[in-house]
């Protein structure tokens, strides 16, 4: 890989350092925790406004496009870590794209899921963060936490990316949607 991608580093807000608990019982438990306030957030939307367009000018304009992001990086997971178990040198994040390409990579993987309804995406949604657990699950806290476990994770730890496409990602859609349809903060 020619650049360092985002998932290496500290990851910081503000001027603290997020500790960030890569276990395996701390990367479920903060994956479904995350998971369900995003499923409860979408539940308590009234369905009139599920398919509201967002206000302002961001990438994904409705809940949909939020849903669809999730899964797609889902599945962008599982094909890397497919490839990479086997013993390939999977394309991250996706064939064709370079980080510093990341927002080319996210609009085309919108534009992929605009002929699928939110009904539809929801159980597709919800299959692939099992999927995302059931990875979690087959690994140990030291495969989890090491960078150096596995080459293709490029230096960075297993259960980064899972929380990374996990947890971190459904706070981010919590945000978006509560965002765009000016339901205010969301915790």
């Amino acid at each position: 890989m020619d650049e360092p991608h985002p998932l290496s580093g500290d990851i910081r807000t503000a001027r603290y350092v997020v500790v960030v608990d890569y276990t395996h019982s701390g990367l479920l438990a903060r994956n479904d925790e995350e998971f369900a306030a995003l499923l409860a957030l979408i539940d308590g939307i009234l369905p009139e406004r599920l398919d509201e367009e967002f206000a302002g000018s961001s990438r994904d304009r409705n809940v949909r496009d939020v849903a669809a992001h999730l899964h797609a990086w889902h599945i962008l997971l599982e094909r890397w870590y497919s490839d990479g178990m086997s013993g390939g040198t999977p394309s991250i994040p996706a064939e064709g794209y370079t980080w510093s390409r990341l927002a080319e990579l996210n609009e085309d993987l919108r534009q992929q899921w605009q002929d699928t309804s939110l009904a539809e995406l929801l159980p597709l949604l919800r299959a692939s963060h099992e999927s995302l657990q059931a990875m979690v699950a087959l690994h140990d806290d030291s495969e989890l936490a090491d960078p150096q476990a596995y080459a293709w994770t490029d230096g960075s730890a297993l259960g980064e990316y899972a929380l990374e496409c996990g947890g971190n990602h459904y706070v981010w859609a919590r945000e978006t949607i509560s965002t765009g349809l000016g339901l205010g903060p969301q915790s």
